[in-house]
């Protein structure tokens, strides 16, 4: 957990997030104490407020490592540790296992497959695709880039099977391969790995190749750079996976992407 001495604060309409990293346990409640006095300075200086009771602490550890109880008092309040917290429309837990955002996901998508269940003698399978664009896959789409290669992305995986069986009338055993490319919609899988490529190609500039590290002319010469890491945690991050699937494309496709280009989606 305590990796080294730093903090990040994230300030997003009327929400504040403070990220603190520190190597010594005492000396970090310290300084999320004195983080809180120059916040809550700042908040009066430009006329606002810190609300203590929605005030939460997540203290993210790996699976390995056991939580640490953290006590912090500030103005005669204790400010609670929660397990996860709610951030920008994530539910991120204190393991980024993203088990707590999937599961509401899960509930979310399962009202829209009763939808469209209750809906599809009505309407035309041009008009169901709508609704499970505009619904279904908006649901799907946020913030796969984090949580779509966890182990529980599978569960919103059978919710979009659900989804697109019902749509096309087929039983609960059907194989929905054909399904897919019939409605050219992207299974999760798919559309993780494309919201990954598409994050690289915007983001370019965040990211190093291999040639200026390494002046040795090889074959992955012009790859990017993948940092060595031995963190499952931040294996699975968007960084990494993502100069991992970039890296697997053609060189071809490679080359296109670092010209500005124009996507059309069906």
């Amino acid at each position: 957990m305590f990796v080294r001495e730093k903090s990040i604060p994230i300030l997003f309409a009327d929400g504040t997030s403070i990220l603190i990293s520190h190597s010594n346990l005492l000396d970090f409640k310290t300084e999320i104490k004195t983080l809180l006095i120059s916040l809550n300075e700042w908040f009066k200086n430009n006329l606002l407020s810190l609300n203590l009771s929605k005030t939460q602490l997540v203290n993210f550890t790996t699976r390995n490592i056991n939580q640490i109880e953290i006590a912090i008092d500030y103005n005669n309040t204790t400010i609670p540790t929660s397990s996860s917290t709610k951030f920008l429309g994530l539910t991120v837990d204190c393991t980024l296992s993203w088990r707590d955002h999937i599961d509401l996901i899960t509930k979310k998508l399962s009202n829209i497959c009763y939808l469209i269940r209750n809906i599809k003698p009505c309407l035309s399978i041009f008009t169901l695709k709508m609704i499970y664009h505009s619904l279904f896959h908006s649901f799907m789409s946020y913030g796969i880039i984090f949580w779509g290669n966890s182990p529980h992305s599978t569960m919103i995986f059978k919710m979009q099977k659900r989804a697109i069986r019902t749509m096309m009338g087929c039983g609960y055993g059907e194989s929905c391969r054909k399904l897919f490319v019939e409605l050219k919609i992207l299974p999760l899988a798919s559309k993780y790995i494309f919201s990954l490529l598409l994050f690289v190609v915007k983001n370019r500039n965040h990211f190093t190749s291999n040639s200026v590290i390494y002046d040795s002319n090889t074959r992955h010469r012009n790859d990017l750079h993948l940092p060595q890491a031995t963190l499952t945690m931040y294996q699975k991050g968007v960084y990494y996976s993502g100069v991992k699937v970039f890296n697997s494309l053609p060189r071809a496709l490679r080359d296109i992407s670092s010209e500005p280009v124009s996507l059309r989606l069906p």
